[in-house]
């Protein structure tokens, strides 16, 4: 989760301060003109998620959702983009929800 907002506040410095989602979305996959501008090479894609241990996925198109490393009680923290908002959210999901994951290499 820190390293979420490590980022969004890195994004936010260089010029795009609430509009930090838009930089980090790809620019093509979003439904209703949510496209981006991926200034910083992240390429967010909508995938959608999945509820609960059920088999279909949801919003796909239009959210964006990510697990981060950081527990949060009996559940986990997320965040999440929409093509309908420029900025980034956050929230938790139930341990059986399916989100997307994105791994880095730490610096060394």
């Amino acid at each position: 989760d820190g390293e979420w907002t490590d980022l969004k506040n890195y994004i936010s410095t260089q010029g795009f301060s609430g509009t930090e989602g838009t930089a980090l979305k790809s620019t093509y996959g979003w439904m209703d003109g949510g496209n981006g501008t991926d200034d910083f090479g992240f390429s967010a894609l909508p995938g959608g998620l999945r509820y609960d241990g059920n088999a279909f996925f949801y919003f796909a198109g239009s959210w964006g959702y990510w697990w981060t490393s950081s527990p949060g009680g009996s559940v986990g923290e997320s965040r999440n983009l929409a093509s309908s908002n420029s900025g980034i959210g956050g929230g938790t999901g139930n341990s059986q929800d399916g989100f997307s994951v994105r791994c880095l290499r730490d610096a060394e």
